[in-house]
C-alpha cells in the first residue's frame, strides 16, 4: 500500500495510523473538527487515473490508496472494481424527470466578504455531480470529474438513511416494535451492550452503547471494526471475529447516562438498525431497496451495495447510486411516499422524518453548524428555514428533501478532506439562496 505526498514526487509506505485515520474519518462521516485542514492540490492529473494497460504505477488505484486524494475521484465512481458488491437493478419503465433548466451560472451564493457563484461553490466543495428538482422538474444538473448521469457514486454514510428508512417502514407497517428491546429481536446480541437498548434508541443513535472512534488511538474500537469489515485487511485483528455482525456482539460497555438521552453518532448503530429491519422483514437491505425503491420508483440505472467478508452489506456506508436515482428517492419522500398512484412508503414515515427527533438529545453532540437539528431514523433533520431532512455522507454526499420548497437537492463529491464543516457552511448557504431564487421564479 502506498500514498502520494503532494509536496513531493516520491512515494512511500504509509504508517498504519495514517491509513486508518483516512479510513475511519470517512466511514464515520465526521461532522466537525477543531481545525479545517488545508485542501491539497493534486500532484496527479485526475483525468489519467487508471488509464492505460496497465496504468503507470502512480496512477493505479487499489485497496491501499482508494481514499487518498485525488485517487478517490476515480474510486468513488468505481467501487464495484475494488470490492465485492450486491447489485441493485433498474427494472420496468423509467419514470422520466422533466427538464426545465434554470440559468444559475451567475447566482450569488457566497457572502459579502467572500462572493461566490453557484458554479464556484460546486468547484470549491469538490462536487462530482449536482442535481436539483423543483416541483418535480430538473432545474439544475451538472457533472464533473468524468461522471455521467449513469455513473453510480459511492454515498458513504448517506447509506445510513436507507437503512433507517427500511426500519422506519417496518415499524410503520407493524413488523417491528419501536419500543422492543434489541435482544428480543436479535437474541444474537443478548450478551452485548445493545441488548437493553430499544429499537427506537438504535435508530436515533441514542442507544448509549460505547464505541470509540478516536482516530489517533490505535486502541480505538474503530480499528478492529474497519479490519473486520474488509476495507483495510491489514487491520484485521486475528483475535477478533470477521464480519460486521460478528463484531457488533463484541461491544459490551454502556455510557453512564440514561439510554435515550444523548445522541452519539456511531456507525455500528446503523448496522444494528439494518439487522433489526432484516430480521423483521425477512430480507436484506439490498433486497428491500430492490423491492421498494429500484423496482417501484422508475429507476434509470443500476446501483450496488458493498459487502463485508461474510457477505453482509456495509449498511452504514456502502450504497452507490446514480445522481438521478438518488434524486428519485428524494422526490418520492417529497411526495409523502407516493409515486404515481402507488403508496411506496407509508406517509406516516415521511411525517416522522419531517418532524424530526429529540433536539435536546442532539445538543449533546456539539455540532455548531447544525444547531437546533435532530436525528430521526438515521436522517438529519433541520427545522430552520429552509426546512429539510437529509441523508449525508463523508466527502460531500448529500440528499436534501425540502418539503416547504417542493425541492430536492443532490450533491455528490470527492472532497479531499472528510471534514463536513468544509462542505456544510458553503452548501447550506447556497441551498438557502437557491430556494429564495427559485421562489422568485
Amino acid at each position: 500500500m502506498h500514498y502520494h505526498n503532494s509536496k513531493q514526487s516520491t512515494w512511500q509506505r504509509p504508517t498504519p495510523l495514517r491509513l486508518i485515520a483516512a479510513l475511519t474519518l470517512a466511514l464515520a462521516g465526521a461532522t466537525h473538527a477543531q481545525t479545517s485542514p488545508a485542501q491539497p492540490s493534486p500532484a496527479l492529473d485526475p483525468a489519467l487515473l487508471m488509464q492505460g494497460f496497465p496504468p503507470p504505477p502512480a496512477y493505479q488505484i487499489h485497496i491501499g490508496n482508494w481514499q487518498h486524494y485525488p485517487q478517490k475521484i476515480w474510486s468513488f465512481q468505481h467501487m464495484r472494481e475494488l470490492f465485492p458488491t450486491r447489485p441493485l437493478q433498474a427494472v420496468g419503465p423509467v419514470r422520466a424527470l422533466p427538464v426545465a433548466l434554470q440559468a444559475l451560472d451567475t447566482l450569488q451564493v457566497g457572502t459579502a466578504e467572500a462572493p461566490q457563484t453557484w458554479p464556484q461553490m460546486l468547484a470549491a466543495t469538490h462536487v462530482d455531480a449536482a442535481l436539483v428538482l423543483h416541483h418535480g422538474r430538473i432545474v439544475e444538473e451538472r457533472y464533473f470529474n468524468g461522471m455521467k448521469p449513469s455513473t453510480p457514486h459511492l454515498l458513504f454514510s448517506a447509506t445510513k438513511s436507507m437503512a433507517g428508512l427500511m426500519a422506519a417502514v417496518a415499524v410503520a407497517e407493524g413488523r417491528l416494535d419501536a419500543n422492543a428491546r434489541v435482544d428480543s429481536v436479535l437474541p444474537e446480541l443478548a450478551d452485548s451492550a445493545w441488548a437493553a437498548a430499544t429499537v427506537r434508541q438504535v435508530l436515533d443513535m441514542t442507544d448509549g452503547v460505547q464505541f470509540s472512534e478516536v482516530y489517533t488511538d490505535p486502541r480505538s474500537d474503530i480499528f478492529s471494526y474497519i479490519g473486520a469489515m474488509g476495507w483495510a485487511p491489514d487491520l484485521q485483528d486475528p483475535k477478533k471475529p470477521r464480519g460486521i455482525q460478528a463484531m457488533l456482539g463484541t461491544l459490551k460497555n454502556v455510557h453512564p447516562e440514561p439510554r435515550g438521552s444523548a445522541f452519539r453518532y456511531h456507525s455500528p448503530a446503523t448496522d444494528v438498525t439494518a439487522w433489526l429491519a432484516a430480521r423483521a422483514t425477512g430480507m436484506s437491505l439490498t433486497a428491500w431497496m430492490q423491492q421498494r425503491l429500484w423496482s417501484q420508483l422508475g429507476m434509470e440505472h443500476d446501483g450496488n451495495v458493498l459487502l463485508d467478508p461474510a457477505g453482509t452489506e456495509v449498511s452504514f456506508a456502502g450504497l452507490s447510486a446514480s445522481t438521478r436515482d438518488f434524486a428519485r428517492i428524494g422526490q418520492m419522500l417529497l411526495q409523502k411516499g407516493r409515486v404515481g398512484t402507488a403508496q411506496v412508503i407509508p406517509a406516516a414515515v415521511v411525517d416522522e422524518l419531517t418532524q424530526g427527533g429529540d433536539p435536546k438529545a442532539f445538543e449533546t453532540a456539539g455540532m455548531p453548524l447544525r444547531k437546533g437539528w435532530s436525528y430521526r431514523s438515521q436522517w438529519w433533520v433541520n427545522p430552520n428555514a429552509p426546512r429539510s431532512f437529509a441523508a449525508m455522507g463523508a466527502f460531500g454526499q448529500r440528499l436534501f428533501v425540502l418539503p416547504d420548497d417542493d425541492m430536492v437537492v443532490v450533491l455528490v463529491g470527492s472532497h479531499p478532506q472528510p471534514v463536513a464543516s468544509l462542505v456544510d457552511a458553503p452548501q447550506f448557504r447556497a441551498i438557502q439562496m437557491l430556494t429564495a431564487h427559485l421562489k422568485g421564479k
